[in-house]
């Protein structure tokens, strides 16, 4: 089944557009980097329905991976198609519960599973599999896992918590950073009162489900997928909160593209995944 899934992996084709305005609204909402509604936006093949993290390469590129088996993919923004696919696992395409991607200035691609097990491998071309070394956060009976981003100035991945299982951080939006290199569990790095961001954001709960960080501001971007929502975190203070609108069934993944607008992709659910591009904020 898996191999299978690969194989189609590597069939390479333009994605469909999907209905979007006219004119992109420039107009951010008070507070936010970005613009008020998408300007692009591109429904994705089918092996990608389950489409969860995203991040950004060096050079520029968009990199997303699907939840439940380890194939990567190069997105092209400019088009909407996929560019190229490669896997990890030497043998067999390697499974489990994907939730987060980030890749380091060094070109180190990093993936988080739901229990906060770590994957680090290296780019691949088109059709390679790829080895991968392990790595273990200590965070499997702290939380579950739903985003990943790299922080620069700390040397560090910064892990995002969907759910608690710790008692003392229940009712909280938890962060976690985990040194690379420093071989120690993960440590407590930000939290906030669920309740502020949901009440900031206009929604019953926020359960983040991806976290980037913006290069040029250092803010945290944190979306919620059941709540359809977007946090913009600026030195602690919540700096924007908004829901996303109907087209985002399932939002599971953020990135900063490298001239600032937002990439956010939806799990398909009963159809096809959704890739939208929000413009950097004119004012």
């Amino acid at each position: 089944m898996i191999e299978r899934i690969f194989a189609a992996a590597l069939a390479l084709c333009a994605c469909a557009p999907a209905n979007t305005p006219a004119q992109a609204q420039s107009q951010a909402p008070p507070g936010s980097l970005f613009a008020a509604e998408a300007d692009r936006q591109w429904r994705l093949p089918e092996r990608l329905r389950e489409i969860s993290g995203l991040a950004l390469s060096p050079d520029g590129r968009l990199f997303a991976h699907a939840d439940e088996s380890a194939v990567i993919y190069e997105l092209d923004t400019r088009q909407g198609r996929i560019v190229k696919a490669f896997a990890l696992g030497e043998s067999a395409v390697e499974t489990g519960d994907f939730e987060g991607l980030a890749i380091t200035p060094n070109g180190d691609f990093w993936m988080t599973t739901s229990q906060g097990r770590l994957y680090r491998f290296r780019e691949a071309a088109d059709g390679e599999r790829v080895s991968f070394q392990r790595y273990d956060t200590g965070l499997r009976n702290v939380c579950e896992i739903e985003g990943l981003a790299y922080l620069a100035a700390e040397e560090s991945l910064i892990l995002a918590c969907k759910s608690n299982e710790a008692r003392p951080m229940r009712d909280t939006i938890s962060l976690h950073a985990w040194r690379i290199g420093a071989d120690q569990p993960a440590t407590p790095w930000r939290q906030w009162p669920e309740a502020a961001l949901a009440s900031a954001a206009g929604v019953d709960n926020f359960r983040p489900s991806s976290l980037d960080i913006d290069p040029a501001t250092g803010r945290l971007l944190l979306l919620s997928a059941r709540a359809g929502a977007l946090a913009e975190i600026d030195g602690g203070n919540i700096s924007s909160a908004r829901t996303l609108g109907p087209q985002h069934a399932q939002a599971e993944g953020l990135a900063v593209l490298a001239d600032g607008s937002l990439a956010i992709a939806d799990e398909g659910g009963d159809g096809l995944a959704l890739l939208s591009i929000y413009s950097r904020s004119a004012q």
